[in-house]
């Protein structure tokens, strides 16, 4: 006897882990900028160089970058100070795998620059590193027999959507623009704020497509004297393919794409001028495709007058429960408290953090905090710029199948600002409107069980010879036809042919005579 066998894949997913790191340094001003007056805002991006499962420990290691925009003695001028503090770390995590992927979502809780003296500043950050392990796994499972005469055989249907693919990739976009013709040529960039809005994946045949848009938030210096502090704005749809041969149009994504690291240059236009602006980008793409996959897999196999021992495994899965993209809107009111009267907004920046959730009528309930800032001018001429940050909490439901919310159930949320907005609405306050995508994908546990071995030899004599060659049998709750035919090694068709079966279905208390 031989065990026709096919190939199960099953997805596997650990336990939600959560690390915080926290940074604080002394920051030397460089010979070429200026002395510090005022701190007017900072803004910080994670770039994770290094995400790897090492048994039980899970390495993440990389850099924390940042951007501290300030006010000069220099007639208020504003300058910028840039750095990083670079990190590594060793995570506990029991039941790792060697080669186990990882998803790891960062969280800025805070993010502060103050000036010691006007040559050093001192930076603090809190980051909150929320890690998602997850795999595929492969086993080799019964689905049929061959090479047994007389053999008996019942099979099973396995229907489930479970994770097929994951995996890491890099995707690289470069764009490039040239400046409006209001605005005069480059002659330094002072500080940069680059966000990844609106992404998407999609899984094609032997590929994920990933498409977003980038947005771009720049101020510069112009080389013409006595030009005041320039700024734009830009928002450019970016797209590409990451390769991953086994995909196929069939599969969901659930696939996490985040912003790793970007580049902005001022480079020479065809007229040798300062006028064309370059965008390179890196996206992180950590791949989970998932298939809905059906198997008719071996549940059981006999042969008249022969006794098996079954190795029937049972494994742990992962299975797709539902996914949902939700929108939330959001109105915001800034009193900025300028000590001059305001000319306008220079930029807007927010982000969205979810601190905690539950169910609740109609759906899942997110709570968190919107953190917003907003960067102005004022009529001073000491002290032109200046900056407010405001943290707004927010509580949004989202309509979730009720399955999706039950205990056992893991959520992966992640969540992102997806336009904001702000416009001057009175004498000393502007209003802020929000746009925040919510993507949450909810996997619940399963299990699987399969055979993978059966060793057969032939019924004792001495017990064949015991059972009598008719038997009248009262049908017990719980037995089939089946179980009934394995019981006392007769044939299926035996038992059907005797008692005049028309269906297989049978019924607590019925008689059937067993012929051996």
């Amino acid at each position: 006897m031989e065990l026709i066998k096919k190939s199960l894949t099953y997805g596997t997913n650990g336990k939600r882990l959560l690390t915080q790191l926290t940074f604080d340094d002394d920051i030397n001003v460089s010979d070429n900028n200026a002395d510090i007056r005022s701190v007017i805002m900072q803004t910080g991006h994670v770039r994770l160089e290094e995400m790897r499962v090492l048994g039980a420990k899970i390495r993440l290691a990389g850099h924390l970058e940042f951007s501290v925009l300030y006010s000069s003695e220099d007639n208020g001028m504003i300058s910028c100070i840039r750095g990083d503090f670079g990190f590594e770390e060793l995570i506990n995590y029991d039941g790792g795998r060697e080669g186990e992927q990882v998803t790891v979502l960062w969280d800025m809780e805070d993010l502060r620059a103050q000036m010691i003296n006007s040559r050093k500043m001192n930076v603090k950050a809190v980051v909150t590193f929320s890690i998602y392990p997850s795999g595929v796994s492969e086993v080799l499972a019964a689905v049929g027999v061959e090479n047994l005469t007389g053999a008996e055989t019942l099979n099973r249907t396995e229907q489930f959507t479970g994770l097929k693919i994951c995996g890491k990739d890099t995707l690289r976009v470069k764009e490039a623009f040239a400046l409006p013709g209001g605005k005069p040529d480059v002659d330094r960039i002072i500080f940069q704020d680059v966000s990844l809005r609106n992404a998407k994946s999609r899984a094609e045949n032997g590929r994920v497509t990933v498409s977003g848009d980038l947005f771009l938030f720049m101020l510069y210096r112009s080389a013409e004297e006595h030009m005041p502090l320039q700024w734009l704005e830009r928002q450019f749809t970016v797209s590409g393919d990451v390769e991953s041969p086994h995909a196929t149009d069939m599969m969901l994504s659930a696939s996490c794409i985040q912003l790793a690291h970007t580049e902005i240059a001022a480079v020479e236009d065809e007229d040798g001028e300062m006028r064309q602006i370059t965008v390179e980008a890196v996206l992180q793409c950590d791949l989970q495709l998932y298939e809905e996959q059906r198997m008719e897999l071996l549940e059981d196999v006999y042969v008249p007058g022969m006794e098996f021992e079954i190795t029937r495994p049972e494994i742990s899965m992962l299975l797709l429960d539902s996914s949902n993209d939700s929108r939330m809107k959001m109105d915001m009111t800034m009193s900025l408290h300028a000590q001059k009267p305001l000319v306008q907004i220079v930029y807007a920046g927010a982000s969205v953090k979810v601190e905690d959730y539950h169910p609740g009528d109609g759906g899942l309930i997110l709570e968190g905090i919107i953190l917003a800032d907003l960067l102005y001018q004022q009529a001073d001429p000491e002290n032109p710029y200046d900056a407010r940050h405001e943290e707004y909490p927010f509580s949004y439901t989202v309509q979730m199948p009720e399955g999706s919310m039950a205990e056992g159930v893991q959520l992966r949320i992640t969540s992102s600002v997806e336009q904001v907005n702000a416009v001057l609405s009175g004498a000393d306050e502007a209003q802020l409107r929000l746009m925040a995508g919510f993507r949450i994908t909810a996997c619940r546990p399963g299990q699987i069980r399969f055979i993978t071995d059966i060793d057969m030899k032939p019924v004792a004599a001495e017990k064949m010879e015991d059972m009598p060659g008719i038997i009248g049998y009262m049908v017990k709750p719980g037995d089939t036809l089946w179980s009934v035919a394995r019981r006392f090694y007769v044939p299926l068709a035996s038992i059907r042919e005797v008692n005049s079966l028309a269906a297989d279905e049978l019924k607590p208390g019925q008689r059937l005579l067993i012929v051996k």
